[in-house]
């Protein structure tokens, strides 16, 4: 049988007193003398869920704010002082369709899984006084069907393990189960967003020790059930082990670590809580409230897991062959369950200077942290020759969530990057990761959001049904529930204070034409007018909104 125990400094040491897939584990899992170079290198995706743009002590703006003095991320600092960071990083507004990119390298347009997802043919978006869900978004999820990255890892050797949350497939498919969609390992994936609780004692969300509850509860970390151990630390436990059994099999691994922290509900974590409960924010005599201490102590709990996992392959002497990419799935919570921002005047306001957060068409929606690394840089390793990251780099070129599997294609593969992903929308951003001026990449090339649905609560905020578009310093953002455009220059407003829609209406012009082009060739669909019983596309600027044409 297995024990697990954690020792105070806070470091994973995992003992395995009987073998175990033929083989057997000490305090530590290798050596690098014992280690093997593979021809291609292991790849570590790290993502943290609903973890915003500022959430961290790493700066991505210019200067660093008070929020990066609030937050404890040491290893997230260390990877940005070995690699990159992208300080204009993008993903979906919300959850499933940035996972989905994350997979198949398409669009959120294209691949249709625009909202999140839950029960088979379920709907997950509110609906307002005029539009609801377009009728034929892939309410279903990613499918076996679909190619995606994982797979072609997979034929290509790689052991692939998923830890954390999935969020692919509804319920009641194929796709609520990372194997089907070519995982060797499922640690804790199903179907749902977000856990029903964190906490080994109350059973990660299951009402009955052993047991299962969905949609909330947790699966397949029973041994955990009744401890005192977080579910993030639970997870990295069982993803440690996992890339011990890879190694042992003398494998590439791809380890796609999707921690369900930091969603709601949010619940402290008891090793770091007291880095921040009965304090005041750094400089300052403002307490931080009960709330915010729990936040903080689960964005510490998600570092401390990064660096454990660094740990772990290092002590599997595969640190120099082993690629991280750290990034989130949305922008930072801050609508609901969060509470007012002490920093900044009134609620909202938790990712600053961006505007919103989560599900919202501005930039707290969807503007993301993103830092690459190697594990341990080492000028002389055959894979780092291949692709030599400079240390403290910062790219400013724009890119976006379904760039990274094009990326993860090409390095570990042949060609271009995209000539295994059909219909792949994002390209690889290896040019940007060797030199992060590199104009291979244009700076102005079109970035698409697409977020056709009623996120929550009512149709204000940026929250509503919306298209958007982000070429070079400009973004425009069109609004279907008041057929509505708004035009930002990012460079010189990166708070989207000043709607420059009415002076600018040439360059609002030329972006919303690019959008309308981009949206119809990937095959998008749009939110359904329930009054005029009709599909609700775009209107162009100045143009006049069509006639209802019946049920469509």
């Amino acid at each position: 049988h297995k024990s697990v125990i954690w020792s105070f400094t806070g470091r994973l040491t995992i003992l395995v007193m009987a073998m175990s897939a033929g083989f057997g584990f000490g305090l530590g899992f290798g050596t690098a003398e014992t280690a093997e170079i593979p021809d291609r290198p292991n790849i570590l995706v790290y993502i943290v869920d609903d973890w915003g743009w500022q959430d961290t002590s790493v700066p991505f703006w210019t200067r660093p704010t008070r929020w990066n003095t609030f937050y404890r991320t040491p290893t997230l600092e260390r990877l940005a002082s070995t690699g990159m960071k992208f300080s204009q990083a993008y993903a979906c507004a919300v959850c499933s369709p940035s996972r989905t990119s994350i997979m198949t390298g398409q669009n959120a347009a294209r691949h249709r899984v625009t909202n999140w997802t839950l029960n088979k043919d379920g709907e997950t978006s509110h609906k307002t006084a005029k539009l609801e869900a377009p009728r034929d978004w892939d309410r279903n999820g990613l499918q076996p069907g679909q190619k995606n990255i994982v797979q072609i890892l997979g034929e290509r050797g790689y052991f692939t393990i998923h830890a954390g949350k999935a969020h692919w497939g509804a319920f009641g498919t194929e796709g609520s189960n990372p194997e089907n969609l070519g995982f060797d390992v499922n640690i804790a994936g199903h179907s749902a967003g977000g856990p029903g609780h964190y906490h080994g004692d109350k059973n990660y969300g299951n009402r009955e020790v052993g047991g299962y509850t969905r949609p909330w509860g947790i699966p397949g970390l029973e041994k955990y059930h009744g401890s005192d151990i977080h579910l993030t630390d639970a997870t990295t436990i069982e993803a440690s082990q996992s890339l011990a059994t890879a190694v042992a099999g003398k494998k590439p691994f791809y380890l796609y670590m999707a921690h369900y922290a930091v969603h709601a509900p949010i619940m402290e974590h008891r090793r770091f809580i007291d880095n921040y409960h009965n304090q005041n924010y750094p400089g300052t005599t403002i307490p931080i409230s009960r709330r915010e201490a729990e936040y903080a102590s689960m964005v510490e709990g998600i570092d401390a897991s990064l660096g454990e996992l660094l740990d772990t392959i290092d002590e599997l002497g595969q640190a120099e062959n082993t690629l991280v990419i750290v990034l989130s799935d949305n922008g930072g919570l801050t609508r609901h369950a969060r509470g007012g921002s002490p920093y900044m005047s009134g609620a909202d306001s938790h990712c600053w200077p961006l505007r919103e957060g989560k599900g919202s068409a501005y930039e707290g929606g969807t503007r993301i942290p993103l830092i690459i690394s190697w594990a341990r840089p080492d000028p002389e390793n055959p894979l780092q020759q291949k692709l030599s990251i400079p240390a403290a780099a910062v790219c400013h070129t724009p890119v976006m969530i379904e760039d990274i599997p094009v990326t993860v294609n090409e390095l570990t593969g042949s060609g271009n990057g995209a000539e295994s992903l059909p219909d792949a929308d994002g390209r690889s951003i290896l040019p940007l990761l060797r030199d992060p001026q590199s104009r291979a990449i244009s700076y102005t090339r079109p970035l698409v959001f697409h977020y056709p649905h009623q996120w929550t609560g009512s149709p204000s905020g940026g929250y509503q049904s919306h298209s958007a578009i982000r070429s070079g310093a400009w973004k425009a953002i069109y609004f279907y529930e008041t057929s509505s455009w708004e035009l930002y220059n990012l460079h010189d407003d990166i708070y989207e204070a000043n709607d420059l829609a009415m002076i600018h209406p040439g360059r609002l012009s030329d972006l919303a034409g690019i959008l309308k082009a981009q949206l119809d060739r990937r095959g998008a669909v749009f939110p359904f007018n329930h009054v005029e019983n009709t599909t609700q596309e775009m209107v162009l600027p100045g143009a006049a909104p069509k006639q209802a044409a019946g049920n469509q």
